[in-house]
Order: structure tokens, then sequence, then C-alpha cells
């Protein structure tokens, strides 16, 4: 099994081959990994759950896959609480099981380096520096990895306590929406793609806009804009939702950020125009009977938004050429519109 796990993952992979655990923690000695594929029985008593539990304690930014033939809820339950387990493959799989598990623990892995990058950079700006020196290696978590922060100075380390869980969310997230912000959307954004060249997936882009913000500034005030950007923005994730469950949707390689001043942009990994559609609709109508200002009823329909959508690889094969593509999409909208969706063109 393990000459043909490693076949399959390394036409997409870099994959180091471990056939003990002494040989794994050897590996995880060596190299910064991306994710781990233990075997549950790995012999000699010991068990895939220990394995990865000091990987979870030797590279924390690693993800931990399970391969396990137990459906037992409590050896789940055993592998999520010790082993801190992301994804589970249940034998027998298939390999396009096995690629889709492994591409999707890699994606998140990389969101996660790509968030604690962007908190060691704001950090820095703050004053707080690390009190290690970053761990050197071939994986580029390597560079990301973040370690205890001390102040620069003696005085300012109480002030400085503080400022730690802020900055963490001001890294990458907007202060007004709470949605992330530009960079890390383009950031994730290039790391789905990644992604789905990787699984040979589908992705979406939609830019959202809302229609006469700028007007609505002008005589409403900014504050009531402000207002009105909070609650689409919340509209925007809340809908973010399984087209066929309808059940929120937890997959934290979707993502949603405010990519303008009034403009939003959401990521779909794994999804058709079909999806996209279905959500631009839902969010179009939402944002259509918002009773702003709130209280008054007096301005349902007033708020409006334009969509428009681009799908890899339908409409484009890189991220520049995707981009350009919503973006077209969205100003044929709005030039059609107010208040439609528009997708792009096939490239």
């Amino acid at each position: 099994m393990l000459a043909l796990m490693q076949y399959y993952l390394s036409k997409d992979f870099t994959v180091f081959l471990a056939r003990s655990a002494e040989e794994a923690l050897e590996v995880l000695q060596r190299e910064q990994l991306h994710a781990v594929v233990s075997d549950q029985n790995l012999g000699d008593g010991l068990m895939g759950v220990d394995l990865l539990k000091r990987v979870s304690e030797l590279q924390p930014h690693a993800a931990r896959i399970l391969v396990t033939a137990s459906q037992k809820l409590e050896d789940a339950q055993k592998a999520i609480n010790e082993a801190r387990v992301n994804h589970f493959l249940t034998k027998p799989f298939t390999e396009q099981e096995l690629k889709n598990t492994v591409g999707q623990a890699v994606h998140n892995a990389a969101l996660v380096a790509i968030r604690d990058k962007m908190v060691h950079e704001l950090k820095e700006q703050l004053g707080l520096r690390p009190a290690h020196k970053p761990a050197t290696g071939r994986s580029s978590l390597s560079s990301t990895r973040i370690k205890t922060v001390e102040p620069r100075s003696p005085e300012s380390r109480a002030a400085s306590q503080s400022l730690i869980p802020e900055s963490e969310r001001l890294a990458f997230r907007d202060g007004l929406t709470g949605l992330y912000n530009h960079r890390y959307f383009q950031e994730a954004l290039s790391a789905g793609l990644l992604s789905a060249r990787r699984r040979e997936q589908k992705l979406v882009l939609l830019l959202i806009d809302i229609d006469g913000f700028r007007h609505l500034n002008l005589t409403r005030g900014y504050a009531e804009g402000d207002k009105l950007l909070r609650r689409v923005a919340q509209l925007v994730t809340d809908l973010m939702e399984d087209p066929v469950t309808h059940a929120r949707s937890d997959n934290s390689s979707e993502i949603a950020a405010r990519y303008d001043w009034d403009v939003f942009g959401v990521v779909l990994c794994n999804a058709d125009v079909e999806r996209a559609l279905h959500y631009a609709e839902r969010l179009r109508k939402a944002v259509e009977e918002l009773d702003f200002p709130e209280g008054t009823g007096a301005a349902v329909g007033a708020v409006t938004v334009s969509a428009g959508v681009a799908v890899f690889p339908d409409q484009a094969r890189t991220e520049q050429d995707l981009v350009s593509a919503a973006e077209r999409a969205l100003r044929a909208s709005k030039a059609a519109g107010p208040n439609r969706i528009f997708v792009a063109p096939k490239g």
C-alpha cells in the first residue's frame, strides 16, 4: 500500500516514504512537512495515533491523516482528542479519495501558514519580535511558523500582551466588516488555485459590488454606509451554504473577503457555475429584501448588489486571468444593471 500511495501522490507532491515509526520520526526531525499520512497499525505494538500525536508536537502545522479500517466512533474520538487528527481515510479507499483527502489537508495547512505569516509580519510592525529565530527547511512552512514573542523593552511588555490577540485578528481581517482582508484573499486565492489544479477540481471567484454605495455615503453619511457594509458582509458569509442541504459550510477553504471599498470577494472551492449562481442569486435577493435603515421598513429594495462570476478552468487558467475575468463580468453586470449577476464568457 505504501508503494501505491507514493506512486499516486508523487505526481502532485514531494513524498517522503517511511517504512517504520522510527524512519517517520527521522523524517520529521529533518524535513518541514505540510501533511503526514499514517496507517493506524504500524506494527511492533505502535499505533498510528501515537505517531500522529508526536507529529502534532513536533510539527503542529502539518496536517495529520489517519488511515484506518475502523468505523467505530470511539476510535475516531480518540484520534481527534489525543493526536488532533484532521482527516481520516477509511480502507479500502480509491486513488481519487486519497488525492482529495491529502490535497484538502495540504491546502488547509497552506492557509494556516499564510495566516501565521501575516500575523508574524504585523507583530513585527507593532514592535514585537520573535523570541527565537524561525526554523529553516525545505518547506515554505518553515518561514512562517510563529514562536513565542516578547516586546522590545521590558517596560512595554505588559501593555503589549493585550495587543497579541488583536494583532492576530488585524493581520488578516478587515476591521470594519470582520471579513478577510484583501491581502489574505489574494494569498488564499493563490493557494486555492494550486489545490484545484492538483486535484483537478473547479474553483469559483465571485466579485460582489453594492450598487450606488458612493451616492448612499453622500446622502446618508458614512456612518450609515459602514452599517450597510457590515450587514451585507454578514449576508455574504451567512449564505455560504451547501446548495442541497442548505447547511452552513464549514469548509475553511471557502473564503469571503472585503475585496475593495464596497466590493466583496468570494472563493468557492470545488464548485461549478451552478453552485456560484445559486449562491449569488440568494445573496442578491437577500440584499434586495434588506430593511435599511434598520427598523424603518421604508427602504426595502433600495439596496441592491451586482455580481461577476468566473470559474477556473472554464473561464481562466491563471490567477491573474481569473481575477480579470471576474472584474470584467462585474463591470458588465453594473453596466446592464443594477441588481444583476453576470458570468464571464469562456476563455
